[in-house]
């Protein structure tokens, strides 16, 4: 079953319980502050909903998101990605992708650092183009 975690202009963060999964979908177009900002708050959520749910996998949706600034590709880098796999404990990390190349290539190549930069945690991530693709992604980890 899902249920609504929260929601604001920007995104919606829902658990579906039933794989489990938190997950979240970007509206539109995001400042970076505020981007920042709601993953923050995503974490919380999700920190506080895997004590319940072993395997919780975090599904990203990031089609209507559009280009993160540069700001935020380094924050991913330099904090992010710690907060996420070393604090939270992501095992199963999925990505939708957006079909704009420019849009998709920073969560491209966060895939790319943080599957080697992590491999000692054995975290796996998944990149797709909808969430069907994704879910199945899921069930089979």
């Amino acid at each position: 079953m899902t249920q609504l975690v929260f929601e604001n202009e920007y995104v919606i963060c829902e658990l579906d319980d039933s794989l489990p999964v938190l997950k979240h979908r970007w509206k539109k177009e995001t400042p970076g502050p505020i981007f920042r900002e709601n993953l923050v708050k995503i974490h919380e959520r999700y920190l506080e909903y895997s004590k319940e749910h072993s395997h919780l996998a975090w599904l990203a949706d990031t089609r209507e998101l559009g280009e993160v600034d540069e700001e935020t590709e380094e924050w991913f880098t330099e904090v992010w990605e710690d907060l996420l796999f070393r604090i939270a404990g992501v095992k199963f990390h999925v990505v939708i992708l957006s079909e704009d190349l420019f849009a998709e290539y920073p969560m491209e190549r966060f895939k790319l650092e943080a599957e080697e930069r992590f491999k000692e945690l054995e975290v796996q991530l998944g990149v797709f183009s909808d969430e069907e693709e994704a879910y199945d992604w899921i069930r089979t980890r």
